[in-house]
């Protein structure tokens, strides 16, 4: 006789999918308004310092609107600090330097290992169980995301100790993604877990900002900065909340998927908006990154 305890299993949802999806296209646009905001004179660290405490600002108010609060009790503020180092400051700052000395089609292509070092480390700590389906996804994905940037890469490989320094970076946003997963707040919302996260990265990197550079030369009298650093921390506030309520609903492998989905609608944008050319690799390569997100979108009971 057959047990009548035994699980049935359920099709995906498409709710992790579609969050997947519009979280990658917030990443891109968010890069382009940031680059737009570089351009037009920002310091780099005075996106992350200001922008992020704005962007804090913006969900604080939707946070008494909506009649929340952010947890202060202590293990949940030591987890803010600990997580606005790891996942915002440390690769913020290493960002930075890695992009100087080796080239931004490096930084941004080691990126595309945190989902790979993600599920290892989710695995590793127990966070989730992985199964085939899950890790032939990411690895679908992975391999959409070298189609996409292969035809971009000028790497200086002579900076050595800069290449390994490279890796630590997909490292430290890999283990964020997990210990979000593993610590989050009981009871706390994605809009209030977002919001403590951008005030603790926002002080951080305005703590460590003097140590790379001049914040008593920062701009804020040009009124197209302003426009461009308002506009950065509005993509900042919705990208945050997004990404959070994502990884809350689908844990920490998936939502580790941002950073290709967010490489295919950067291609995309930059086509419509700048002109850029889509070759027949790049379109194998979103539509890679599309199937991968579909396999590893896995089953649940």
């Amino acid at each position: 006789m057959s047990d009548s305890r035994a699980q049935t299993i359920d099709p995906p949802s498409l709710l992790p999918l579609a969050l997947l999806m519009v979280c990658g296209f917030v990443f891109a646009a968010r890069i382009m308004v940031s680059k737009a905001a570089l351009d037009a004179g920002a310091d780099p660290f005075q996106l992350g310092s200001v922008g992020n405490l704005v962007a804090g600002t913006i969900l604080a108010c939707w946070l008494v609107a909506r009649g929340e609060a952010v947890s202060l009790v202590r293990r949940s503020v030591l987890l803010y600090f600990a997580l606005g180092i790891l996942s915002v400051a440390l690769p913020t700052v290493l960002s930075f330097y890695v992009v100087q000395r080796v080239g931004p089609a490096y930084t941004s292509t080691v990126y595309a290992l945190s989902p790979v070092l993600t599920m290892s480390f989710a695995a590793g700590f127990g966070i989730e169980r992985m199964t085939v389906q899950r890790s032939v996804g990411i690895a679908v994905g992975l391999l959409g995301m070298s189609m996409l940037v292969q035809q971009q890469l000028a790497i200086d490989f002579g900076q050595t100790v800069w290449v390994v320094t490279g890796l630590s970076i997909p490292a430290c946003v890999a283990m964020g993604n997990v210990v979000r997963s593993a610590f989050w707040p009981k009871g706390a919302s994605a809009l209030a877990f977002a919001c403590a996260i951008l005030f603790t990265s926002s002080a951080v990197v305005a703590v460590l900002s003097p140590l790379f550079g001049s914040p008593g030369q920062w701009r804020f009298a040009d009124p197209g900065l302003g426009l461009w650093l308002g506009a950065f921390a509005l993509m900042t506030a919705l990208s945050f909340v997004l990404n959070y309520r994502l990884q809350h609903v689908a844990g920490p492998v998936f939502f580790s998927q941002i950073g290709y989905w967010g490489t295919g609608f950067g291609i995309l944008l930059a086509a419509i908006l700048f002109g850029d050319v889509l070759t027949s690799l790049s379109l194998l390569g979103l539509a890679a990154i599309i199937a991968g997100g579909v396999l590893a979108n896995r089953r649940r009971s």
